[in-house]
């Protein structure tokens, strides 16, 4: 499981934790960006400029389709201040077995 946080430090210089969005697929990490990116009031060309990545890689990426280098992922998640968490599940009945 992947968990999106976003992160605010403008209140008094403190992290505060805004939102959190647990992301299975493709278009959850999209919906997850495209929100940040209008909370943030950019449009995708504005986003696109500050991670220096295309229009199509914001596009590609918030609509969940297509295929988009995690870099150019990694760059659109860190200019929203967002951090990218892998954790286990909380439910063992779907992990995969340890090979050993």
């Amino acid at each position: 499981m992947l968990i999106i946080i976003g992160i605010d430090s403008s209140i008094s210089g403190m992290l505060t934790i805004m939102s959190t969005a647990k992301v299975f697929t493709s278009k959850d990490l999209g919906r997850a960006i495209k929100a940040a990116r209008r909370g943030r009031g950019l449009n995708q060309i504005e986003l696109a400029q500050h991670a220096n990545v295309s229009r199509g890689v914001v596009q590609k990426l918030e609509e969940g389709r297509g295929t988009v280098a995690l870099e150019n992922a990694l760059k659109l998640l860190h200019i929203l201040s967002l951090d990218l968490v892998v954790q286990p599940r909380s439910d063992e009945g779907q992990d995969i077995p340890a090979h050993g």
